[in-house]
């Protein structure tokens, strides 16, 4: 089974989803088969409670782990992953069980624990992802 997401409908899934707290603007970009290009615009606090805007962006590459997980992996510098971190801190109680840290440059994403997903993947399981430059591809085998 497979199923084409194009950016602009995944950019909406996402900003619908993060845009209350701190993005404001999220962009995806074709790399290649396995990567792809993420442009953001997030605003976060600081500890003097004065808002910063920073615009990041940053190729992350995209893999299949066991059918229901993905690793993203990205080569972002310090800002990057300090603004990472913070914007996971805002978001800790949602995403806490679904993200986890592998390393310094890796996250697990456990797609069985979203709520929306959890339903389908107990019937299908995740054998690749790919990108297009025009699509996000995902193939599904019956479990």
């Amino acid at each position: 089974m497979r199923l084409q997401i194009t950016y602009n409908e995944f950019e909406q899934f996402l900003c619908k989803n993060f845009q209350q707290k701190t993005v404001s603007q999220i962009r995806l970009a074709y790399v290649d088969e396995s990567n792809i290009q993420v442009n953001a615009v997030v605003k976060l606090r600081t500890m003097q409670d004065l808002e910063a805007t920073i615009h990041a962006e940053e190729n992350l590459s995209v893999k299949v782990e066991n059918g229901c997980d993905i690793t993203l992996t990205y080569q972002a510098g310090m800002v990057i992953d300090l603004m990472g971190k913070r914007v996971l801190e805002l978001y800790e109680d949602v995403i806490k069980d679904i993200l986890e840290e592998l390393d310094n440059k890796t996250w697990l994403v456990h797609l069985d624990k979203i709520d929306k997903l959890n339903t389908v993947l107990r019937k299908v399981e995740i054998q690749s992802i790919s990108f297009e430059p025009d699509y996000i591809n995902l193939c599904f085998v019956l479990k």
